[in-house]
């Protein structure tokens, strides 16, 4: 008996919890500068996979495909997805490996590994978590050099450039104890 009393600790230690994220309050973007016509995509459906555990995220993946990337022009969608080769390259992931407290505040530093156009990259970037220990946002914004993914710089006519560094921008809120979702890929 003393040494089940004794074993309580371990078995009362938390483990991760899945965090709900709600897709209506939630968002993933991608902002391009160009010559002309710069622009705001979004990404349209992507799968979260995010535990918390003792108030903090504890594990984060972001599952998507390039070819639910849109921007709001058809012809625009049709050649970005030349460009990356979305047929070749359809499937796109992030992994969190770590995050470190820079601020009171919630601000922290996200290390991570990308893989996009079938290139794998590691990125850092600040990211806010707020959170009441039941709801969460998740907010942050990461600058990507397309060329390091293997794609080339997109130009026309000698004078017209989109700009290779482009920032993803997103929000995520969610809440533990719900139904998790996210908007389905």
């Amino acid at each position: 008996m003393v040494f089940l009393i004794g074993m309580l600790p371990v078995f009362a230690v938390a483990s991760p919890v899945p965090l709900a994220i709600d897709p209506a309050q939630s968002r993933i973007e991608i902002i391009v500068k160009a010559t002309v016509d710069s622009f705001v995509g979004t990404l349209d459906a992507y799968k979260t996979d995010i535990a918390v555990e003792d108030g903090q995220v504890a594990a984060a993946i972001i599952t998507f495909r390039f070819a639910d990337v849109h921007t709001g022009k058809s012809g625009r969608d049709e050649a970005m997805h030349d460009w990356q080769e979305t047929s070749r390259h359809p499937d796109g992931v992030f992994t969190l490996k770590s995050l470190e407290r820079t601020g009171a505040d919630g601000r922290m530093d996200a290390r991570g590994s990308l893989t996009f156009h079938g290139v794998s990259r590691a990125i850092a970037f600040p990211v806010v978590i707020s959170t009441d220990s039941t709801h969460y946002t998740i907010a942050g914004e990461a600058s990507l050099d397309t060329r390091d993914f293997g794609l080339p710089v997109i130009r026309k006519l000698g004078l017209l450039k989109v700009d290779p560094l482009v920032r993803v921008r997103f929000h995520f809120q969610g809440s533990v104890g719900g139904n998790v979702s996210s908007l389905a890929l």
